[in-house]
């Protein structure tokens, strides 16, 4: 299916759109079946490798929520 089997849809304004993509998002059974988005996979090596190379730059999970808290504030 495409945007052309959607009756009117030439017509929808950029908003109505936007709501139509976001109730097609929402009705997917199984969000979890999708691999993650490319961009996190490279955020997530680019992390990783930051981190293998300082090791210190990571935090403990005490420190993390203990930032967390931090922010909050």
């Amino acid at each position: 299916m495409s945007v052309k089997d959607i009756p009117n849809f030439e017509q929808l304004t950029d908003l109505e759109r936007l709501q139509l993509a976001e109730e097609l998002i929402a009705s997917i059974s199984a969000p979890e079946a999708f691999p993650p988005p490319l961009a996190h996979r490279f955020e997530l090596e680019r992390r990783w490798a930051e981190y293998e190379r300082s090791p210190s730059v990571g935090l403990s999970e005490e420190q993390f929520w203990s930032r967390v808290q931090a922010l909050k504030s």
